[in-house]
């Protein structure tokens, strides 16, 4: 029998909450999402700010110095480097295949869609063949697409709920990598998010660009928001 300490039960509560939250909020929805939702942006924002925040303060810990000197040995520390006011997303995680993918992935492209979503989720299975389309026609122009599996924790995935999602994406057309949900996606992204699918946009260096959308999108709707996020690169 499987033995759950105290923070593999508090993340299995959470996930379980998220998911009530997300099918209740966003599945339940029977239209294409018609706008962008500010408060949620906003949220997804600060998610990522604070988790860079706690990168950065790692990183500032460790530039301490060891100094010594005639009679005493002192410490000081280096000025921490200038950093953007865009905050920059960090994560790591495994993909459906059992590769470890993390944020040089973004590096790639000028910009990448991100679409998260949940294979219990009928509308996120729906825009599945146009997501597989339309990252078939903006290959060659510097765009990147990545999926988040909102309902795979990666710590324990349950090996069915990865079949399905394999099966959903394979049958989809869909050749671009899709994540688990890792601690650090929980906590950049998930915490931030109300509703599947949700679908935003970074450029290459991590940071939100483009419009947030709560929905599934038509074809054409993938299209406008792609291209405002390139214009906002270009």
């Amino acid at each position: 029998m499987l033995k759950l300490n105290k923070r593999h039960v508090t993340i299995l509560a959470i996930l379980l909450s998220l998911s009530v939250v997300l099918l209740s909020a966003g599945c339940s929805q029977t239209e294409t999402a018609e706008s962008t939702t500010t408060d949620a942006l906003t949220t997804t924002t600060d998610a990522i700010t604070t988790a860079s925040d706690t990168e950065t303060k790692i990183e500032e810990e460790t530039t301490a110095t060891t100094v010594k000197t005639d009679d005493s040995t002192s410490t000081e520390t280096a000025e921490p480097t200038e950093s953007t006011n865009d905050p920059q997303w960090i994560f790591e995680s495994t993909d459906l295949a059992g590769d470890k993918v993390n944020h040089s992935y973004l590096a790639e492209n000028k910009v990448t869609l991100v679409n998260v979503w949940a294979t219990n989720c009928p509308n996120c299975v729906a825009e599945m063949p146009d997501l597989a389309q339309v990252a078939k026609e903006y290959a060659d122009k510097g765009v990147g697409f990545l999926g988040i599996v909102s309902d795979i924790y990666e710590n324990e995935p349950d090996e069915i709920i990865v079949s399905i999602a394999g099966d959903i994406v394979a049958d989809s057309g869909i050749e671009f990598s899709n994540v688990m949900a890792s601690d650090s996606i929980i906590a950049s992204i998930l915490a931030g998010i109300y509703a599947v699918p949700t679908t935003f946009f970074t450029d290459s260096e991590g940071r939100i660009i483009g419009e947030l959308v709560v929905g599934a999108m038509s074809l054409q709707q993938m299209k406008d928001n792609i291209e405002i996020a390139l214009a906002e690169v270009d």
